[in-house]
């Protein structure tokens, strides 16, 4: 006697359920997992690798290598220039993360607000974060320029004397000049982002503060800033990965000059594998790079654990 249609979809009810749990989910999530292991898991596997070897030009010439242990670690502590770099890049990272996040915040509250033109301006706002960094890089090397750039020109007319003022003959100018590029690209981002968090606060809330007589920096203070801080942290985690990992600007403004005193850890880091052919230094930079950076945004998600969490 044959089966019944119901009685055959039963008996096959238990081996299907298990592909549908066990089986097709891992299937589904292949093609994603061999780009995130071929684009992220090896290269960074790859690098750490490289960290722990003398690995020079015979490594490009015939792959091989030489097992140093923690040498080139070593040589990150012992180097001068190497630790240089990284106060360098530490000090620089800090203040294009504050001034991106002051320039974003005061974007964003001014766009808060309703006038004529609000739209144009949010457009105009969004196409620094939409131009090539080279290209951006280039076009303000241009503008910063000693004897035509448009900088010292306007400077000039503003009752400052800046003719002839070179900005890239000196260390401190020189990070100036990269540093307003950095936030003049990064600050969009941030400004939008804001503006969505700002829009989003309930206007109850904001009009019971009124009617309690708050002001505008009150507002801001004790309304507004504590219903952002969840956005706030998390760009400035992402800001804070962004900046300490600069290297377009710098690269094409100052090549890392005068005297190499510009140069950041990226910078440093392609210095290191393309031009001085010391891809095991190169490689433990990078990976020194990525631990200081993993550090920083576990500390951010921490204290955004105990930041936000129920009391």
């Amino acid at each position: 006697m044959r089966p019944s249609v119901a009685e055959a979809r039963r008996r096959l009810r238990p081996s299907a359920r298990t592909f549908d749990q066990k089986i097709l989910p891992w299937l589904l999530l292949a093609p994603a997992l061999l780009v995130v292991f071929g684009l992220v898991v090896y290269p960074v596997g790859r690098t750490v690798w490289l960290s722990f070897r003398s690995a020079g030009l015979p490594y490009l010439a015939s792959g091989q290598s030489r097992f140093v242990g923690l040498d080139n670690y070593r040589h990150l502590l012992t180097d001068a220039h190497l630790r240089e770099v990284f106060l360098t890049t530490g000090v620089f990272g800090v203040a294009c993360v504050a001034a991106t996040m002051a320039a974003g915040l005061a974007v964003a509250l001014l766009l808060d607000q309703p006038f004529r033109g609000r739209g144009l301006l949010g457009v105009l706002v969004l196409l620094p974060w939409a131009v090539p960094r080279v290209a951006a890089g280039v076009v303000w090397r241009w503008m910063f320029d000693d004897q035509y750039g448009l900088v010292n020109w306007t400077l000039s007319h503003l009752g400052h004397d800046f003719t002839g003022f070179s900005w890239f003959n000196d260390r401190i100018p020189a990070f100036v000049a990269v540093g307003v590029v950095v936030v003049w690209q990064s600050f969009p981002f941030v400004a939008l982002s804001l503006l969505a968090g700002l829009q989003s606060i309930p206007p109850d809330v904001k009009e019971a503060a009124r009617m309690d007589g708050a002001g505008p920096g009150q507002m801001l203070r004790h309304v507004i800033l504590p219903m952002l801080k969840p956005l706030l942290l998390t760009l400035v985690v992402v800001s804070t990965i962004w900046d300490f990992k600069i290297f377009d600007q710098v690269y094409v403004m100052t090549g890392g000059g005068p005297y190499r005193s510009t140069e950041l850890a990226a910078v440093t880091v392609w210095r290191e594998a393309f031009a001085r052919l010391h891809l095991g230094s190169a490689a433990a930079l990078a990976v020194a790079l990525f631990a200081v950076l993993l550090v920083m945004t576990l500390a951010y998600g921490r204290l955004a654990r105990e930041e936000f969490a129920p009391r």
